[in-house]
């Protein structure tokens, strides 16, 4: 496996995890009884958050790695 599969495949597993944090957290705001725009508001803010969260993560491990 190279290192661009090996960077592509990871990327994309930080797509999907931020996607399924996104659900659940529209899923907590609408079972506490938001109305929907403000669940997808509280989605977005998931979402954005554990994607900037990773792609810190996934920025040092790749410096230390060159």
């Amino acid at each position: 496996m190279t290192y661009t599969a090996l960077l592509m495949m990871v990327v994309g597993l930080a797509v999907i995890v931020s996607i399924l944090a996104a659900g659940a957290a529209f899923a907590v705001a609408r079972w506490g009884g938001d109305p929907t725009p403000r669940c997808v508001a509280a989605s977005g803010r998931a979402f954005v958050t554990t994607l900037t969260v990773f792609a810190a993560v996934l920025a040092v491990v790749i410096s230390a790695i060159k």
